[in-house]
């Protein structure tokens, strides 16, 4: 049983919408108010306490394997750039000139061994030091007692697991193990597909904006529930055609009874640190060494035994807090920018080592599923921006998120939820709860 002693605080509506007044929790509760996903001042608010305070996903260390490689990314609203220097260190510093704040790069990725300001030409290195004023002691320039800047404002803390980048603008972080905690085995378990554990991104991304607030997202990706009933119509389609039309076996197929069998097994989590996760076990791993790619298989199979090679290959999908989320083999990423905008990217990722017609099967899936003519993409993306609309109006407050509430457990300090539980949802409200309501709790 779930038996958090958490209090409920009431919001009314002659009331500022401050985030210790936005969740209704006991042991039998768990709500949230419309404007935790409307209203621009928690929007503003959020930017400070979350995104600013935790670790956030940046980019892969495949994106910039060389010397003067970098990617742009984002911690919420700040633009930062991602790089590798000349003795292989990963910085993460703000995209943003010290002189007047003009954006040094646009591209997305690339190589160099300096940064160029296209306003007044300063220069800076590829890991954020200033090297250049341009014109400084020209006519009305700079004086001897002009206090240059040390470069760019480089992030205090940047770290990797297992190839993922994650930077933090607080110093005061906890480590980022401590931080991934449970969620950590997703990654492993997805990464330890591929012969020798790694994953490459090669793919160009899939990009797409949607009319509502980044947290439909960090909940949706881990949502069991809602499969059945949003993508009802791929789910007719498997039902009718299987994997003839090119799934490669990402969503099996079968009728809706059998598709509801196999996407009600398993167990939820929700996590410390606001990850949520699904987790799903094969349940006759022994298929997958015949066919096409057995031997694949019973090389996995081999290095990590049976029991896990059932792990390996069934379905796992985490959302870690705030911006990142793995499922089927893709790293996807949201973006906040406004509260009711948000730029989502899809990363096709490659199993490195793993048989060419492999990676390009998953890569049709994506396709099928995730990519600007595929079935799930456009009904998730219609969800979010009807679940916008729908908050605009005022007749009701609060959305409910209690499905599971009472046969969650506690597990070495992370909740374990039946297989539709809401308990991922949960784990973002309550990680957004403490880091939103710390001044005042």
């Amino acid at each position: 049983m779930n038996n958090q002693p958490e209090a409920r605080v009431r919001f009314t509506r002659q009331e500022e919408p401050r985030s210790a007044q936005i969740l209704q929790r006991d042991e039998r509760t768990f709500r949230v108010h419309t404007s935790a996903y409307t209203d621009e001042r928690v929007f503003r608010e959020e930017m400070d306490k979350v995104f600013a305070k935790t670790w956030v996903y940046v980019g892969h260390a495949s994106e910039i394997p060389k010397a003067g490689d970098f990617k742009t990314s984002h911690i919420g609203l700040q633009p930062v750039v991602v790089s590798r220097g000349e003795d292989d260190t990963i910085h993460v510093f703000v995209n943003r000139c010290v002189h007047r704040g003009a954006v040094l790069t646009r591209d997305a990725r690339g190589n160099a061994t300096e940064f160029n300001c296209p306003y007044h030409g300063w220069v800076y290195g590829i890991d954020g030091r200033l090297i250049a004023v341009s014109e400084r002691r020209e006519p009305g320039g700079y004086s001897e007692n002009f206090r240059q800047p040390e470069g760019l404002f480089r992030l205090p803390r940047v770290a990797t697991y297992r190839g993922f980048i994650f930077a933090s603008f607080n110093a005061d972080a906890p480590g980022l193990e401590a931080f991934l905690g449970r969620a950590r085995s997703v990654i492993d378990r997805k990464l330890n597909l591929a012969p020798g554990g790694e994953i490459v991104l090669r793919s160009r991304p899939f990009v797409v904006r949607y009319q509502g607030n980044w947290k439909f997202q960090a909940e949706n990706i881990v949502d069991a529930y809602h499969f059945l009933h949003t993508h009802k119509g791929f789910v007719n389609l498997q039902a009718r055609f299987g994997d003839t039309t090119g799934d490669f076996g990402v969503h099996k197929g079968g009728s809706v009874k059998e598709m509801r069998k196999l996407r009600f097994q398993g167990a939820t989590w929700s996590c410390a640190h606001g990850h949520g996760m699904l987790e799903n076990p094969s349940s006759h791993p022994e298929t997958y060494l015949e066919g096409e790619f057995s031997s694949f298989y019973e090389g996995i199979r081999r290095t990590h035994g049976d029991e896990e090679f059932a792990w390996l290959v069934g379905k796992g999908a985490v959302s870690i807090f705030p911006n990142v989320g793995m499922i089927h083999q893709q790293i996807r990423t949201w973006r906040p920018i406004a509260p009711d905008v948000t730029e989502v990217t899809i990363y096709p990722y490659e199993l490195k080592d793993a048989p060419d017609a492999y990676n390009e099967g998953m890569l049709r899936s994506q396709e099928r599923f995730y990519g600007p003519a595929g079935h799930g993409a456009a009904d998730d993306v219609d969800i979010f921006s009807r679940n916008q609309q729908g908050l605009l109006g005022s007749a009701v407050d609060w959305l409910i998120l209690e499905r599971g509430l009472d046969t969650d457990e506690l597990v070495d300090g992370d909740w374990r939820g039946l297989p539709a539980s809401e308990a991922p949802q949960r784990a973002l409200w309550r990680a957004w709860a403490r880091l939103m309501c710390e001044e005042q709790t």
